[in-house]
């Protein structure tokens, strides 16, 4: 597995940008980011608000619900997904049966199934219907659990729906003809699709010295380096279990170097699999598929979309099912090839009067900002506005009794009434250096003054000046970072 840092990220979303935002938050924050460098205002609502009008998949709404808004323009976000995605296509997304029927009357291409009672006893004569392998998944179902795929015969299908019912409460299921090759995620916005996702099962590569078992913990340690994978661990279950069976190996086994060890039919990367970024892999045909699977659909304007494309025909492929709030954090940590901008593009839909205009390379502290939500000192938040235009910027190196005498805070506090950002940090013992960055070049000048003010119980001896530039090609975050070196 690659290190997060060899991928081509986007610059203005680094690793450090996103550090511990996990899960469907990463969705949230990537989407507003984007929005917010724009100059557009954005507010954060507090869990349970009446402001949310938008189907929420039985979830919370905390650090997921938010507004952009410019003049007299405002659009609302949860997660991924913006207001002109129709809480009926989100309904009709989570069903799968009626996914299909839609996309059946659209003419797009998508499985064969049939909706089966989990203790119909005629399951397997439906199964010969389609003919082995065949696939059972839940009818409302997410995130691939319950999902039991390239079952070879009537033996597995019995075991597998015995599996199941241990753990899961569905009734009913959809069992679906099995298609064999790629699959994908893709992800539409309008008539464009932006960015494309190959998503290989769960696996392992031998080393000749490791068993399965320690690979699989290895794996799952070098995941975390990656912000979309961190949280989505491969875990050993009935799935991984079988496979290893069906392939001759235990746990303890030890494959041979460079061997590939699959570990699971279906390509979730909730359960472990691969995200690969493979826009260029797919032929105009299947992209077209994609983007007529919405249209399939009433007022879907952008969604993930999963589609296998025939290994025999590139040009062909099935629609397994549609995701209207999809999760977008893989399409910019990808674990191999270039980042996709879907965040980008979202807002290039919503807001196209933005699309070419200046965005600033900062980002805010979102982890912060939802604390006062989370313990519902507020309902809802402003994000205070990016900064935009002509930043100027200086270091001062100050020198005295500035370490331990509260001075740094000082200094924070006074950056901050003022609207000043930047960054204090001890250089020695009695030396400390500020950065601070603001609109007003008199007014940073001024601000020197303030240094050697300092509070109560320091005492300034000296400072050094020096003029400070941006890095534009490093993303640098609003407010004021006191750097203790502890």
């Amino acid at each position: 597995m690659k290190d997060i840092q060899e991928v081509e990220l986007i610059p203005h979303v680094s690793k450090n940008v996103v550090s511990d935002i996990t899960g469907f938050k990463l969705c949230s924050y990537l989407v507003a980011l984007e929005g917010w460098r724009r100059g557009l205002t954005l507010k954060w609502y507090s869990d349970e608000t009446g402001l949310c009008k938008m189907d929420r998949l039985n979830s919370s709404t905390h650090g997921k619900f938010y507004s952009l808004s410019s003049g007299s323009k405002e659009h609302f976000f949860f997660r991924s997904r913006g207001d002109k995605v129709s809480n009926k296509s989100v309904r009709i997304c989570q069903n799968k049966e009626k996914t299909k029927d839609l996309l059946i009357k659209g003419n797009v291409p998508t499985t064969q199934g049939k909706i089966v009672d989990i203790d119909d006893e005629g399951v397997t004569s439906y199964a010969g219907d389609f003919g082995y392998p065949v696939v059972i998944k839940p009818l409302n179902g997410s995130m691939g659990k319950g999902v039991y795929t390239n079952i070879r015969d009537k033996e597995e299908l019995l075991e597998a729906v015995n599996d199941f019912k241990s753990r899961y409460k569905y009734k009913e299921i959809l069992l679906e003809k099995y298609y064999p090759g790629k699959e994908y995620r893709i992800y539409v916005v309008g008539d464009k699709v932006i960015g494309a996702t190959n998503r290989i099962p769960a696996n392992v590569q031998g080393d000749g010295v490791n068993s399965i078992e320690k690979l699989i913990e290895n794996k799952n340690e070098l995941r975390k380096t990656n912000p979309y994978l961190a949280p989505k661990p491969i875990k050993v279950d009935y799935e991984v279990k079988h496979m290893l069976k069906k392939a001759g190996y235990d746990l303890q086994s030890v494959p041979v170097k460079d061997e590939t060890i699959y570990l699971r039919e279906k390509s979730n990367l909730s359960s472990g699999g691969d995200p690969i970024e493979a826009t260029d892999e797919l032929s105009e045909e299947v992209k077209q598929i994609a983007v007529d699977s919405l249209k399939a659909l009433p007022s879907i304007p952008h969604a993930g979309v999963d589609i296998i494309v025939n290994p025999e025909d590139n040009s062909k492929g099935v629609v397994l099912e549609i995701n209207a709030t999809a999760e977008i954090g893989f399409h910019l940590f990808p674990l191999e090839g270039k980042a996709k901008d879907v965040a980008g593009a979202v807002i290039d839909y919503y807001f196209p009067e933005t699309v070419g205009g200046e965005r600033s390379n900062f980002y805010f502290d979102y982890l912060s900002t939802l604390e006062p939500l989370k313990s519902w000192a507020v309902e809802e938040l402003k994000i205070t506005d990016t900064p935009l235009g002509q930043l100027y910027g200086k270091k001062y190196v100050v020198q005295g009794k500035v370490q331990q005498v509260g001075y740094m805070n000082w200094v924070r506090r006074q950056a901050l009434r003022r609207g000043f950002f930047g960054s204090s940090a001890k250089l020695d013992k009695d030396k400390i250096v500020v950065s601070i960055f603001g609109k007003e070049k008199e007014a940073l000048e001024k601000f020197k003054e303030l240094c050697y003010k300092g509070s109560k119980k320091s005492k300034v001896d000296n400072i050094e000046e020096f003029d400070l530039e941006l890095d534009q090609q490093k993303p640098m975050k609003v407010g004021f970072e006191i750097n203790t070196g502890k």
